[in-house]
């Protein structure tokens, strides 16, 4: 067995890549936390250096450290992401393509950008490609990548790699790599801030042909951190728990709608009889049948599988609760027999795992506590590869008899951004064309609730929108773009409730999401409707539907608990408590300066707001503008102590 090369400079790397397949790269990388920097870095600064190199990045989810913009948010910003990135390598591909400073010689296609980074820029929305997650490899491949890169986690043995963060297309591409007609090669680059992550992830290192190994060199890993979640999220979250069945699987996204759902899941099953009574609170059964035959109420005694091509940190929250539990087999006639409730020996379970996984990427904190699970609870989770998560087809890793065992039950919950009356949803991208993220791995997992027996794919939205300075409705009569079509609809939940279309009628479909639709706006939704001939005449609004208002909102979530009840921040957060303080007042006066209006009724505001509370001066000294000098940081600091004292 030929050990692979290893180095410590990135750039002997670099050197044996162009030896190996010359001055044509089309370099594969991994989607979000896998890439490895320095490599890549120092394979971009060759490109950069060298015009006669032509390089085709092909990837995913570039992540960059936010970049603070001007007065109060540089501020506030500026010292954040010093703390949290300062010590990780930028992608420097990444920002000169956001900065539109790519060099000629270099091209970065992506099939899912950061959300929103990119929206404006011409560049990258030209060269985006649109790709389902299950087709990104064959997309990948026939873009004849020769090279692939990523960062790895080594093993104490120094006989395995682990893929860690990033089976997900990796696991499938190595093989396909070496099969192609021409000179290919492929490049691991160490990190010891990477859990070890067995089963499926872990790889014998002869996969690759070179290492770079420098442990001095080694960076922390990039966190994407914990987003508050609004009174709105939470009760999105509440009413997507009641959907959830006890022995089931689940699968969620990453954002504060997908932590508000693990936040509720968990009290459902900590504190139930709390649970019931927000529950009754919101009459979820009278109001919402589908509950009834869809959801649960009780706690999760046989426990939940995670399925879920994002392993967020949320299933560890949920593992560590005792409710990812359910194990599934790799035997199909064994995982039959567990599902019929026959008697199976007790060895015969001891295997199993209870988490299935493509790639993560999430908080600080979650990568702690990757790294300080128990062994027992290592083997209990098994990133793999994408392919087998998303899809039903047959798969080298198991049958679809197979997975149609192990995905009983199955809750497939998604956000989305807008959704139209005939119930088709909008995901990723605007009407014009633009790209707002990808679509990811969303069409597959609502495509599979409707091939899967008892499964449902559940889509979560924000009854509304600020857009301009004013908020508008995210529920539309229609939309010129779609990412799951109409004839996919199943069940929406926004703040005001669940709206199930499964199997109905158009006007049952479209009464039924107006009925969750914020109150604002559910008249116009109606007489669209009625003009389509698609509800009739003489429907009028009921009452109850009137009572979707944001007054209510705040009512119930009062009613439910409040912020002791429904934290903004329930697993923790990167920010400090002035941080979190400051970030509500400066998110408040940034909605009030939208309008020209508004910017004008700050700027009498700061104006005429005077000192500081004597509470106000660590979150002056914070923004540094306890001793302010000229008339911007006179302006500045003004302003802030307006919001602090009555936003």
């Amino acid at each position: 067995m030929v050990r692979p090369d290893s180095y410590r400079d990135p750039q002997a790397c670099v050197d044996q890549v162009i030896e190996q397949v010359g001055k044509t790269i089309v370099l594969g990388l991994p989607l979000g936390l896998g890439k490895p920097r320095h490599f890549v870095n120092a394979l971009y600064a060759r490109a950069q250096a060298d015009p006669s190199l032509q390089l085709h990045i092909v990837t995913a989810l570039s992540l960059l450290a936010p970049e603070p913009g001007e007065s109060l948010e540089r501020r506030f910003l500026a010292p954040f992401v010093e703390r949290l990135y300062g010590q990780i390598p930028e992608l420097a591909y990444a920002r000169d393509a956001m900065d539109d400073q790519l060099p000629s010689n270099v091209t970065l296609s992506e099939f899912f950008f950061q959300a929103g980074n990119l929206k404006n820029n011409r560049n990258q929305q030209r060269h985006y490609i649109c790709t389902n997650y299950t087709h990104a490899l064959r997309d990948i491949l026939d873009q004849g990548v020769n090279v692939i890169a990523q960062l790895v986690a080594p093993d104490e043995q120094g006989e395995q790699v682990s893929l860690s963060c990033n089976p997900d297309l990796t696991l499938d591409l190595l093989p396909r790599l070496r099969a192609q007609p021409y000179p290919t090669i492929a490049i691991a680059e160490f990190s010891r801030y990477l859990p070890y992550m067995g089963n499926s992830a872990a790889r014998p290192r002869t996969d690759f042909d070179l290492f770079l190994d420098d442990p001095d060199s080694e960076y922390p890993l990039f966190p994407v951190p914990q987003t508050p979640i609004t009174p709105q999220d939470h009760l999105i979250g509440f009413y997507a728990s009641t959907l959830l069945q006890d022995a089931g699987t689940l699968q969620i996204g990453i954002g504060s709608l997908g932590a508000a759902l693990v936040h509720s899941t968990l009290m459902r099953h900590r504190d139930n009889p709390r649970w019931q009574a927000v529950y009754r609170d919101l009459a979820v059964a009278q109001r919402f049948p589908v509950v009834e035959h869809c959801g649960g109420t009780g706690s999760f005694d046989a426990g939940l599988y995670g399925c879920s091509e994002m392993m967020v940190d949320g299933f560890i929250h949920l593992l560590n609760a005792g409710i990812l539990k359910r194990r599934v087999y790799p035997d199909v006639a064994l995982q039959e027999a567990i599902n019929r409730g026959e008697s199976v020996a007790q060895d015969d379970r001891q295997g199993g795992v209870v988490m299935h996984g493509g790639f993560f990427v999430g908080p600080e904190d979650f990568y702690r506590q990757l790294h300080r699970l128990s062994d027992e609870q290592h083997r209990l989770i098994d990133m793999t590869s994408i392919n087998y998560i998303n899809d039903l087809f047959d798969h080298p890793l198991g049958t679809q008899r197979l997975k149609v065992a192990q995905r009983q039950q199955s809750r497939f919950i998604n956000s989305a951004m807008l959704c139209t009356l005939d119930g088709a949803a909008v995901s990723d991208g605007l009407e014009d064309g633009r790209v707002i993220s990808g679509v990811g791995g969303q069409y597959n997992f609502v495509a599979m609730a409707h091939e899967l027996p008892g499964a449902r794919s559940i889509l979560t939205l924000r009854s509304t929108r600020n857009a301009g300075g004013r908020t508008v409705s995210t529920i539309l009569f229609s939309y010129g773009h779609c990412t799951i079509p109409r004839h996919l609809r199943d069940i929406v939940v926004t703040e005001y409730g669940i709206a199930d279309l499964r199997g109905r009628s158009d006007e049952a479909v479209y009464l039924a999401l107006i009925q969750v639709a914020d109150a604002r706006f559910q008249q116009a939704l109606l007489e669209q409707a009625q003009a389509a001939g698609k509800v009739a005449k003489d429907f009028r609004i009921p009452d109850a539907w009137r009572r979707n208002t944001p007054e209510t909102i705040a009512a119930q979530f009062k009613q439910a608990g409040g912020e002791h009840q429904f934290p903004r921040f329930p697993f923790g957060t990167e920010l400090t408590d002035a941080e979190q303080q400051l970030g509500k007042t400066l998110k408040a006066l940034k909605g009030k300066s939208a309008t020209k209006a508004g910017k004008l009724a700050l700027l009498w505001g700061g104006l005429t707001a005077g000192g500081p509370a004597p509470e106000h001066e660590p979150l002056l000294e914070r923004m540094a503008l306890t001793r302010p000098r000229g008339l911007a940081e006179q302006i500045e600091r003004r302003l802030l102590i307006y919001g602090l004292k009555h936003l």
